[in-house]
């Protein structure tokens, strides 16, 4: 019985191997094309070598024109300081009374210097 399962393992395995020798070829594109057409397409190794060069790049674009610079912003001038005389003339104006930081108010106008003046 164990000489019949041998015989029968070896005659199988040279059955498989005889066989599957030949469908183990591969094919290509090739064998399936008409030979007119096989024709056309390239298949040289010089094709292969272009996509190793390196890629062709285009001149560099002008440089792009620069914005015009903005002027910048008139620096806010304070008014004219107003200069009064004395407490008469800022009545007279209708500017009293001052006070400190105001436009008009100076020292002299101020007699008990508290930031009031013309009171």
């Amino acid at each position: 019985m164990k000489l019949r399962r041998l015989a029968f393992s070896v005659a199988g395995c040279a059955a498989i191997t005889l066989v599957a020798a030949p469908a183990a070829q591969a094919s290509t594109v090739f064998d399936f094309l008409p030979i007119e057409i096989a024709r056309m397409i390239p298949t040289g190794s010089a094709d292969a070598v272009q996509p190793f060069l390196p890629p062709v790049f285009a001149p560099p674009a002008p440089p792009a024109p620069q914005a015009p610079q903005n002027q910048p912003a008139p620096q806010n001038t304070p008014a004219p300081a107003r200069y009064y005389q004395n407490c008469t003339a800022v009545r007279n104006a209708g500017a009293a009374p001052l006070y400190r930081g105001q436009n008009g108010y100076a020292p002299h106008l101020d007699r008990d210097n508290d930031g009031i003046a013309c009171e």
